[in-house]
């Protein structure tokens, strides 16, 4: 039997409960409770797909701007691929426990565990020397030419410059010119550190990558090569599961399924394999080097090491954060750049902490200041309270960049010798706080860590050696005495 509900507003498609039932008096009984779903708006068995399910899930998350980002890119790349058309309510836990599967052999989902060549449709480029075009404009027209046959795709990736220039014998000033053309059009993206891709909406086909180019392909010039499997770490996968968990569960919410398959999956656990904590000695030759490139650099990793602040808090303290006079640091604030977008928020973890700082950070942050002071008093500016603590504007308006601040330190830490960077240093915090018999819970609260001190002793505690030794020399002792004769 059927019962119409109404029509789906995602789809817009009617709605029909239905149910089979064996004789006419269980039929009834079945109309009747039919009939009741539908006049009270319950339709669990709504159309919606999962790709639909994703969209309407990321726009009401409550996801920081960094998070967001990471998510949508999951979803884009990897859950509306292989799951989108799907159904919501025809979603079970062995569907995503295969899927959990694949990625942990390959993160690839066009791949099937056979050999295949990842194409690159990539046209062959040549240069007319009768074509009265600069040689830019004709790699550009030949480019632009193969976007709009369908050749090239919206998401396809290009070769690099220095590798198109290698593979088809054009100079690489040519491609930089053509490729900046092309960008400056909107007919291509360049991305810093990655490939620049064809622009438009990426239509999620992993089968595209497999696609038989036409019959003057050139897998030599056009850079082709065999597929290398390269499996999904678990703690990505987790990540995964995770977004799908809570998209499933806001569909139980909406009705529109009634179980969250995601609860029966099982996604791959992660194995942590703890790493010994940086030695004091190892912290002050980075701390050291540091100070030699940039004096603010080192008072940062100082900071680091001394609060267990993140990159981002501490990119993004102000003065009027600062109270040298009783040596406290006011922590509320993150500050990230994601996609250009510049951003000071709320904590990672959504907490406003106060931090003691030793009088020796103080007077170095003192110090500092009058430094900033002094140069801006020297054009006729004074220095703001709402100025950032660290920063290379001149008026200190605009904090430094923490992925730049990564880059620096990590540089200072090659140059000492010592592997060591910001997250390493908070690691060294919560180590060293732990091994000095500080408690628990109030080095997790140093840290910006919620859950009572889990965090801070499943990631951040690193087992430091001379409490390791402490505790076998403890234990033998122990042992030696009961088992020492009468």
């Amino acid at each position: 039997m059927s019962v119409y509900a109404g029509t789906d507003p995602l789809t817009r498609r009617p709605i029909r409960l239905k149910s089979t039932v064996k004789t006419e008096q269980q039929a009834q009984i079945k109309l009747g409770e039919l009939l009741k779903d539908a006049s009270e708006g319950r339709t669990p068995e709504t159309g919606a797909t999962v790709a639909t399910l994703m969209d309407e899930y990321a726009a009401v998350a409550e996801w920081d701007v960094s998070t967001r980002q990471t998510n949508e890119g999951f979803i884009r790349r990897t859950i509306k691929p292989a799951l989108g058309p799907m159904k919501v309510r025809k979603v079970r836990g062995p569907i995503l426990d295969k899927l959990y599967a694949e990625l942990k052999r390959c993160g690839d989902l066009s791949c099937t565990g056979k050999p295949f060549i990842e194409h690159r449709n990539v046209p062959v480029l040549t240069i007319n020397p009768h074509d009265r075009r600069p040689a830019w404009q004709q790699v550009a027209a030949t480019l632009t030419g193969a976007i709009r046959s369908g050749i090239l795709v919206p998401g396809d990736e290009l070769p690099s410059i220095t590798e198109v220039s290698a593979l088809q014998g054009i100079g690489t000033g040519v491609m930089r010119h053509a490729v900046e053309a092309l960008a400056a059009g909107g007919v291509i993206i360049v991305r810093h550190g990655r490939p620049a891709v064809v622009a438009g909406e990426p239509s999620n086909d992993p089968r595209l990558s497999r696609r038989r180019p036409g019959p003057e392909h050139d897998c030599n010039r056009a850079g082709c090569r065999q597929h290398v499997c390269h499996p999904m770490k678990p703690s990505t996968i987790r990540g995964i599961h995770g977004i799908l968990s809570g998209a499933f569960a806001a569909a139980q919410r909406w009705e529109w399924t009634d179980r969250n398959p995601a609860e029966s999956a099982k996604p791959p656990t992660t194995i942590r394999r703890p790493i010994p904590a940086t030695s004091p000695e190892d912290v002050a030759k980075v701390i050291t080097e540091a100070r030699t490139r940039n004096a603010a650099l080192g008072l940062y990793l100082w900071l680091v090491v001394v609060t267990g602040v993140r990159r981002g808090e501490l990119c993004g303290l102000q003065l009027r954060d600062i109270d040298l006079d009783r040596g406290l640091v006011h922590v509320a604030f993150n500050y990230v750049v994601r996609g250009g977008q510049r951003v000071r928020k709320d904590t990672k973890t959504h907490q406003d902490r106060w931090l003691a700082i030793d009088p020796d950070a103080c007077a170095l942050i003192a110090t500092h200041l009058d430094e900033i002071s002094a140069t801006l008093a020297s054009v006729g500016i004074e220095l703001r309270d709402d100025a950032y603590l660290f920063s290379n504007d001149p008026s200190h308006a605009r904090p430094w960049n923490p992925d730049w601040v990564t880059h620096q330190i990590a540089a200072a830490a090659d140059a000492a010798g010592v592997d060591l960077d910001i997250k390493g240093g908070r690691h060294y915090t919560a180590s060293q706080l732990l091994a000095g018999g500080f408690d628990l819970r109030n080095t997790a609260a140093r840290l910006g860590h919620s859950g009572g001190g889990a965090t801070t002793l499943r990631h951040y505690a690193d087992p430091v050696p001379e409490v390791d030794r402490r505790a076998a020399a403890y234990l033998a002792q122990l042992t030696a005495r009961s088992s020492s004769p009468p």
